[in-house]
């Protein structure tokens, strides 16, 4: 394999992937001055961009002089007990430039991988720092036409990915991840990783001045400067970038950028499905029969957990919980219990109230409606996520921001919402999330991270098949997966067995083909056996699942789920609540080609005979 690390000529400098696919350039002006721009196979993918840090003393936009440099290689592996894989190989080559001016020194340090760059900047010292503003920008390039995937922001990140082009986007802030398709040459998406309580969470405004420029910007709710104290490190700045949609889908990007995990002991740490009572029954969290039915349907599904929402500890509730979580116990059932952010954002009774719920037994937690991506917040998270470990708590973080690959370094922080989910077909006044969105999301918001999106809504009327709603449990990606459905929802459904049988942590991803807003399909792997999920949006299609992913010289019995067609399916704007159940015997040569209905679905288990 090309190991080419970096090369200079003057006051230029060239970083390329360890496959040499990708070439990332940074250069210093004569006016020291510091600009980026990204090759991908002979395609420009990231213009001629400005880099810069402004802090209270020094303005490192300009006036700069070069020192010295560092390079080195990245090749490790380490493995989480969820997400797209079991095994996470971080591979890439990296380049550390220090610069000064007026006495004080900035670090920017650049990471190529084969799948994408990434950069942040670094302030060595040990005095208090406020970082004002971070002037850098990720400029397209001005020839191709650029497709572009992209959320307005909004501190619960619950809108859509709406695609549009740079010349039309006239929203003051758009937030990341974002999507773009340059071209027929590449994609991109852009996001930021390792998001910690030194910085706020950040996001792009489109420049009113430069043509096809996004310009980093930080939390509109991020009252004044970064304050933190020295050494300082940045979030990284991130693009992950491939010829197919497969790269983008398939990386690991964001994980690789975060610290190792501080647990050693992760046996505590237990992927699962849960029932979950609030979606079909706001009312239910306050009644201890109605929590005892659901853990009851939970063990008969084979599921992990049950989730108590908000309301159980209201004077008016009967839910006992101590009372609760030893009945689950003896169903084999674990209880995640919620909790308004505001009624633990202090440390002192933050750990209390952890230490209480940990000593009755429970699971993990739900905390909800942080809705800020501000500093002050982003530290409640940490402090909290710290809290948590130490009494052995999961999290599930709502109301939230994106995530930014903390689950490496967290790995009890299961999954978080920052998503537009099935929450929103409660109100029947709403739309909530339409095909359109379920096939953009596995493209942007679940690429850098699991996502509570809470799936598997058949009792209302979303629009979408019921296939469709079934094969999210696949395509949607969540180390605890919150089934949204009622009991009598689910024990109807021809869905019922698959739903018992699907996991909620994977092996293996694989993306089989897709366009985003159009359709997806996904296979993900869990010890030998493949569960499949095709989803389409519009006017229906066939999906092809070749199965050259399955072991050779092996036979494979297929349970394949598709949605009845009638005779006039073809043009109708219909949705099938019934679903049929047939088997076939496949090996790896095979194909299978899945007609899907408008805005339809299906599913496939995979089992090794």
């Amino acid at each position: 394999m090309k190991q080419s690390i970096e090369s200079i000529t003057k006051q230029s400098w060239v970083l390329s992937s360890p496959d040499a696919n990708i070439h990332f350039h940074i250069e210093m002006t004569e006016q020291g001055a510091l600009y980026y721009h990204v090759i991908h196979e002979h395609s420009v993918i990231l213009d001629r961009s400005p880099l810069g840090l402004v802090t209270q003393d020094v303005d490192f936009t300009g006036e700069l002089s070069f020192s010295r440099k560092v390079s080195a290689i990245i090749n490790d592996q380490y493995t989480l007990p969820h997400g797209k894989t079991s095994r996470y190989v971080n591979h890439a080559n990296e380049l550390t430039l220090f610069f000064n001016k007026m006495g004080h020194e900035l670090q920017i340090v650049c990471r190529a991988y084969n799948d994408g760059i990434a950069f942040r900047y670094q302030l060595p010292g040990s005095e208090e720092v406020k970082i004002l503003s971070e002037p850098t920008a990720f400029v397209l390039p001005q020839e191709p036409l650029v497709n572009v995937w992209a959320q307005k922001w909004m501190e619960c990140y619950e809108r859509t990915y709406d695609l549009g082009m740079l010349e039309t986007m006239d929203e003051s802030d758009y937030a990341f991840p974002m999507l773009f398709q340059i071209g027929n040459a590449a994609w991109m998406l852009l996001t930021e990783a390792a998001v910690y309580g030194s910085y706020c969470a950040s996001h792009v405004k489109v420049s009113k001045l430069k043509a096809r420029t996004l310009e980093l910007a930080f939390a509109p709710d991020q009252p004044g400067p970064n304050v933190t104290k020295a050494p300082l490190a940045t979030p990284w700045r991130t693009a992950i970038i491939g010829t197919g949609l497969s790269a983008i889908v398939e990386s690991n990007l964001v994980f690789h950028l975060n610290p190792s995990s501080e647990i050693e002991d992760l046996s505590w740490i237990r992927p699962g499905r849960s029932a979950w009572s609030w979606h079909s029954d706001s009312q239910s969290c306050k009644d201890h029969q109605k929590q005892i039915q659901f853990v009851d349907f939970a063990a008969e599904m084979g599921w992990e957990y049950s989730l108590v929402d908000g309301g159980w500890d209201r004077e008016e509730s009967t839910t006992n919980v101590p009372e609760l979580v030893k009945y689950a116990e003896s169903k084999g059932v674990g209880i995640w219990l919620w909790t308004h952010y505001k009624r633990i954002k202090e440390e002192e009774e933050c750990r209390s109230k952890l230490e209480l719920w940990a000593s009755w037994g429970v699971k993990g937690i739900k905390v909800d409606f942080f809705d800020s991506d501000s500093q002050e917040r982003i530290q409640v998270y940490d402090m909290i996520a710290k809290a948590a470990m130490d009494h052995r708590l999961m999290i599930n973080y709502h109301g939230s921001t994106k995530p930014s690959g903390e689950q490496r370094r967290w790995p009890h922080v299961m999954t978080r919402e920052g998503i537009f989910g099935a929450e929103y077909w409660k109100n029947d006044l709403n739309e909530g999330p339409n095909a359109v969105h379920n096939c953009t999301v596995p493209f942007t918001r679940n690429v850098v991270g699991s996502m509570d999106y809470t799936p598997v809504t058949l009792s209302r009327l979303t629009r979408t098949g019921h296939c469709h709603q079934l094969a999210l449990s696949v395509i949607f990606e969540s180390a605890v997966q919150n089934f949204a459905d009622s009991v009598e929802a689910y024990q109807e459904s021809g869905g019922k067995p698959f739903l018992s049988q699907v996991p909620a942590a994977w092996d293996q991803t694989l993306l089989l083909e897709g366009y985003p807003g159009r359709y997806v399909t996904m296979a993900r792997r869990s010890g030998e056996d493949w569960y499949v999920g095709a989803i389409c949006a519009a006017g229906g299609r066939t999906a092809h699942v070749e199965l050259r992913f399955l072991d050779e010289n092996a036979s494979y019995k297929a349970e394949i789920y598709e949605e009845v067609f009638g005779n006039l399916d073809h043009y109708r704007f219909k949705h099938s609540t019934d679903i049929t159940i047939r088997t076939d015997v496949v090996t790896n040569a095979d194909s299978l080609h899945l007609p899907l209905r408008v805005n339809g679905g299906a599913v496939i288990r995979l089992v090794k005979v």
